[in-house]
């Protein structure tokens, strides 16, 4: 007994100096594995919450609760203490609930403490009424130290055996070099083997009647596989993982049925470790120093592996049922299983190797009820055989693999995974709904009468029979009184009425009003000039050119006037030889000049137009109506048009008139989504054909959202129209100074706008 606490006090106080070399570096146990701490010399924020303990048949777990996960330390100084130092921890608000002693806690103490780099450490001690090995565990802000009175301390380094009387030192192991199993008379055994004397710190039943058995092994490593398949006696697989910087072996053997064990300490220099599980064994064998635990709760039979074959040290499968039936506790809540359905699943399951060919498939799939630690069934109709290589992929991943080669799916119930094919499931879950379609539409149908107020009961009828009624319902109503009445389930009945009182309410009104204004703007401005002449020479004037040809001539204007001889000695008629006059001109100068005997007139009129105009019509037409519902105001007149064919007169009729169409719309932010179609047509009977004006009409049809009362502009054209002419004699028109004898401007300038603006009003009642 004392050279095992030597063994442990040794290992533990190793490992003591390595933590401390690493703090006294400036590293915590998480900066090694790259997890940043808190800054150093800062008042720390983690608070130590609370502590308690709780007391088994052999293991004794003391609780440490922290607001965060922390880093911590554990050291034994002495067999009955444990230290645990939690790093930068406040403990000024601890909740301490172990008052007395429970199992081999005699008592729980917390104190300050100074790490070697200076930090703040909170302590716990644990002091212990006996030695016992420790493990410490951590989830999350939640650290567990489990007490295995039945393992009392060892030493680091080397165990002392006694070998014919004499003390011969065999060197603790450093690596687990293989793990094999043998078929034994009443069940298997499992024996590991290292390069030197296995130091086994702690053995568990896991999880509290779990049919796996959990050994520790502090300081050791491993080469031997992650996964091994035995598949002999009560034996499904064993499962070897290292951890830690300080490295840390765990051993878990899986059952595959409740079985007892025991660890039988190696002897006469033999440095393996032998642990016997027994199918006949259900209380405690009195063989020292042999440690006897019960196992139970078990997850069916695992059928052998064709991987087994040819692994040296293997026996063909032996089949043994306990001879006394245990009542299994219940399985774990979580399955570790996705959910059939789920998109594109994650496959977090631990590393698997599987090398199957040939293997019955309900075999394989019962594999993995001893990988998963899963309650699986498999359908009867499920058949055929496996064929596959996997090395290091996923448990699940590999379960799915295999699944969807054969075609086959899974549901989950609880802890419990069925297995069937894909059809199969597919057929129960159509009876599962039709079960549950028919089961709700079982039952007596009831009658519900509304009489509405606000809505009306034919526009509800296809709503409330698509989202309320079920097949079995029906609605009848009453124009009349504008009652509806619904025949269904009663429960449908309820959703009906909820429904209804939802939607028979009054809908707010809206005022909308808009305004069309149109503006006009003319202008036109126009300058001209006639002037005529004409002149003779003749004998009558005595001014005859005494030539015999020509003798006498006679000049007068083209554009006027009668070309040719002139009779008599006088004529008024002087001919127009530039006719650009403005009609009808507004202004007009006239000059006219002549000789005494008439042989030379001139006749000059200037006329001038300048003209001007302002328009502007507005029109406001308003409307209101409810919430959705649309609304239409018109005002003008209706021209008639005639139209002949095959001798028959036919009139119709054409709007010219001012129209507001408009479906408003209330938010729930108070603002106002308006559909709009407003037009302002008008007769131009100036312009009439056939008595038959044209229509002058400004139309716009939009949608917009206008907050409650305000003004938008929803439209606008614009129309400028500019227009300048000049009516000239050609080249004598340049003439300087004279030049204006030989043309006529005329300039127009004329603009239209038009802006319809809206104004949506909501009546508060």
């Amino acid at each position: 007994m004392a050279n095992n606490n030597n063994r442990t006090i040794q290992f533990t106080g190793i490992l003591a100096l390595v933590v401390a070399g690493l703090w006294a570096a400036g590293l915590t146990p998480l900066d090694a594995v790259g997890i940043e701490a808190g800054p150093k010399g800062t008042a720390p924020t983690t608070q130590l919450k609370t502590l308690s303990a709780k007391a088994g048949r052999r293991i004794t777990t003391v609780t440490i609760e922290t607001s965060d996960p922390v880093s911590y330390l554990t050291n034994r100084p002495d067999p009955n203490t444990l230290l645990v130092d939690l790093r930068e921890v406040d403990a000024a608000k601890v909740m301490n609930s172990i008052t007395e002693a429970k199992g081999v806690v005699s008592g729980v103490s917390v104190e300050s403490a100074v790490a070697p780099d200076g930090a703040r450490l909170t302590r716990v001690r644990i002091r212990l009424t006996q030695p016992a090995a420790h493990q410490v565990r951590a989830k999350r802000n939640l650290i567990y130290v489990d007490l295995d009175s039945a393992f009392p301390l060892g030493s680091a380094g080397t165990m002392s055996r006694t070998v014919g009387g004499a003390q011969s030192p065999v060197p603790v192991a450093t690596t687990l070099d293989q793990v094999h199993t043998d078929i034994e008379p009443n069940g298997a055994s499992v024996t590991l083997s290292g390069n030197g004397q296995l130091a086994v710190e702690s053995v568990t039943a896991f999880g509290d009647g779990t049919p796996r058995i959990v050994m520790e092994f502090p300081n050791l490593r491993s080469k031997t596989p992650a996964d091994i398949i035995v598949g002999q006696g009560p034996v499904s697989m064993i499962h070897v993982t290292t951890s830690g910087i300080t490295p840390s072996t765990r051993v878990v053997i899986d059952l595959l049925r409740p079985a007892g064990y025991r660890v039988i300490p190696a002897e006469d220099g033999v440095k393996d470790l032998k642990i016997i599980l027994d199918d006949t064994v259900r209380d405690a064998v009195a063989a020292s120093p042999a440690v006897v635990a019960r196992v139970t709760d078990p997850i069916g039979a695992l059928l052998a592996s064709p991987r087994n074959a040819g692994v040296p040290g293997r026996a063909p499968l032996a089949q043994q049922q306990p001879t006394t039936p245990v009542p299994p506790l219940p399985p774990p809540i979580d399955t570790g299983m996705p959910q059939p359905g789920t998109p594109q699943p994650r496959f977090n399951g631990h590393p698997v190797t599987l090398d199957f060919q040939g293997a019955d498939l309900r075999t394989v799939l019962r594999t993995f009820a001893d990988i998963s630690g899963l309650n699986i069934v498999i359908d009867q109709s499920v058949q055929g055989t496996v064929d596959v290589s996997l090395h290091e992929v996923p448990w699940d991943q590999a379960l799915d693999i295999i699944l969807k080669d054969h075609k086959l799916g899974y549901s989950v119930d609880g802890t419990i995974v069925r297995i069937a094919p894909l059809d199969v499931l597919a057929a129960e879950e159509e009876q599962r709904r039709k079960l549950a379609d028919a089961q709700a539409l079982s039952g007596d149908l009831q009658v519900l009468t509304r009489s509405l107020s606000y809505a009306k009961a034919t526009d509800l009828v296809n709503l409330l029979t698509k989202t309320a009624l079920s097949q079995r319902g029906d609605i009848q109503i009453d124009a009349r009184t504008n009652t509806i009445i619904i025949r269904d389930l009663a429960a449908r009945l309820q959703g009906a009425a909820q429904l209804i009182e939802s939607l028979d309410k009054p809908q707010p009104q809206v005022e909308i009003e808009a305004r069309i204004i149109q503006t006009t703007r003319d202008f036109a401005r126009n300058l001209g000039v006639q002037w005529g002449f004409n002149g003779r020479a003749t004998p009558e004037l005595g001014n005859t050119t005494n030539l015999a040809f020509p003798n006498q001539i006679n000049v007068t204007g083209a554009t006027g006037g009668v070309q040719g001889p002139v009779q008599g000695l006088i004529t008024e008629h002087t001919g127009t030889v530039v006719n650009l006059g403005v009609s009808p001109a507004t202004s007009a100068i006239g000059l006219a000049l002549g000789s005494v005997n008439g042989a030379v007139n001139l006749d000059v009129a200037l006329s001038a137009l300048e003209s001007s105009g302002h328009g502007r019509i507005l029109s406001t037409p308003r409307i209101a109506t409810q919430n959705n519902v649309a609304a239409k105001i018109i005002q003008g007149v209706q021209i008639p048009i005639q139209t002949v064919a095959n001798n028959t007169v036919t009139v119709s009729f054409k709007d010219a008139a001012l129209t507001l169409q408009v479906t408003p719309q209330i938010t729930a932010s108070n603002t106002v989504i308006m559909s709009i179609d407003i037009e302002n047509a008008a007769p131009d009977f100036s312009r009439a054909i056939n008595n038959i004006p044209p229509i002058d009409t400004q139309h716009a049809i939009t949608s917009i959202l206008v907050n409650d009362g305000q003004t938008s502009v929803i439209g606008g054209i614009y129309v400028s129209q500019e227009q300048s002419t000049n009516d000239r004699t050609p080249g004598l028109h340049k003439l300087p100074l004279l030049g204006w004898l030989f043309r006529r401007e005329t300039l127009t300038d004329q603009s239209r706008e038009l802006l319809i603006f809206i104004t949506p009003r909501i009546i508060k009642s």
